[in-house]
C-alpha cells in the first residue's frame, strides 16, 4: 500500500484503501523490474537495493561451470599407469595408453631410518649418566681377546673350569696370540706359580700355550686389566700418578645354550675408579 500512495493509485478512506488511478494506466516498475531479474538480466544498483529493501529479492552466490570435451576425452574411462612394466614395453601397451606424466621435480616420501634399537637406546642412557659423573670410556672394539688378559692377568688359575671349552668360545685361527708384555708376562706367571706381596700363589707350572690361547672375551674386564696395566707403566715413566674414571658397556660371549631367553652373548657394564 506504500507503495500506491505514493504513486497516488490509491487513497486512505478512513480505515479503507480506496483506488483513485484506472488499472490500465498504472505502470508496476517494481513487478517489470521483479520479471527482469527472472529472465537474468542486469539491474542497476539502486534498483536492486529498492528491491532487496521490499524483501521482493535475496542476493545469492552461486558457482557455475561449464564442461567440454578436451583432447583426452574417450566415451570409457581408461585408468592411467603409473609406471611402464617391461610387459607393457613386450606387448606395446604402453602406446595405447600412455602411463601418467612423470613430475620429476617433485619430493619423495620421507624415508623412516635410523632409530635405535631398544638395547642401544638402554646403552646410550647408561653412557650418558657414566660420562656425566667423569668416567671416561675404554676402547672396547676387540672382541677376540687372548687369555692371558681374560684369565691370567685376573689372577684365574689355569686350571679353573670357566677356562674349559664348554663355557668358553676359543678361535681356531689365529688360535693363538703373538705377544703380550713380556716383563708383566713374568711377573704374572710369579704370581700364579709362587706368589707375592702376602700370597703363596696356585703353587703349580704356568704355561704359555695356555695364555697365548685366543678367545671370544667372557668380559670386559679383560679390557680393565689392560687400562691398569698402562696406567702403572705411565706411573714408572713419569712419577706422577694420574687418578682415572673408566667404564666400558660392550658384548662379552659365554657358550651357553640358547633358549627364548638367553643368547650365546650378552653386553657388560663395568666401571673403575682408579
Amino acid at each position: 500500500s506504500g507503495a500506491c500512495m505514493k504513486n497516488k493509485w490509491a487513497k486512505m478512506d478512513g480505515e479503507n484503501v480506496v483506488r483513485i488511478a484506472d488499472p490500465a494506466s498504472v505502470k508496476d516498475d517494481a513487478f517489470q523490474l521483479v520479471a527482469a531479474v527472472n529472465e537474468g538480466k542486469e539491474l542497476k544498483a539502486a534498483e536492486v537495493k529498492d528491491l532487496k529493501r521490499r524483501k521482493l529479492v535475496a542476493q545469492k552466490k552461486g558457482t557455475y561451470f561449464t564442461l567440454a570435451k578436451g583432447g583426452a576425452f574417450k566415451p570409457v574411462f581408461v585408468k592411467q599407469e603409473a609406471c611402464i612394466t617391461k610387459e607393457m614395453l613386450a606387448s606395446g601397451s604402453w602406446q595405447e595408453n600412455p602411463p601418467k606424466p612423470a613430475n620429476l621435480d617433485s619430493l619423495g616420501a620421507a624415508v623412516g631410518g635410523g632409530y635405535f634399537h631398544p638395547l642401544l637406546k638402554v646403552r646410550a642412557e647408561f653412557r650418558r649418566i657414566l660420562m656425566n659423573m667423569g668416567f671416561e670410556e675404554m676402547p672396547t672394539n676387540r672382541w677376540v681377546e687372548s687369555s692371558f688378559w681374560n684369565f691370567d692377568s685376573l689372577f684365574q688359575p689355569q686350571s679353573h673350569p670357566a677356562r674349559d671349552a664348554h663355557d668358553t668360545f676359543f678361535i681356531k685361527s689365529p688360535a693363538s696370540t703373538l705377544t703380550v708384555p713380556e716383563d708383566y708376562y713374568e711377573r704374572v706367571k710369579t704370581m700364579h706359580e709362587t706368589g707375592g706381596h702376602g700370597s703363596i700363589g696356585y703353587r703349580y707350572d704356568f704355561k704359555q700355550e695356555e695364555a697365548f690361547k685366543n678367545l671370544l672375551r667372557t668380559h670386559t674386564t679383560a679390557i680393565s686389566s689392560s687400562m691398569l696395566y698402562r696406567l702403572a707403566n705411565d706411573f714408572k715413566a713419569t712419577g706422577v700418578f694420574t687418578p682415572k674414571k673408566y667404564f666400558s658397556i660392550d658384548r662379552v660371549f659365554r657358550n651357553e645354550s640358547m633358549d627364548n631367553t638367553h643368547l650365546c652373548e650378552f653386553h657388560q657394564v663395568s666401571a673403575r675408579d682408579t
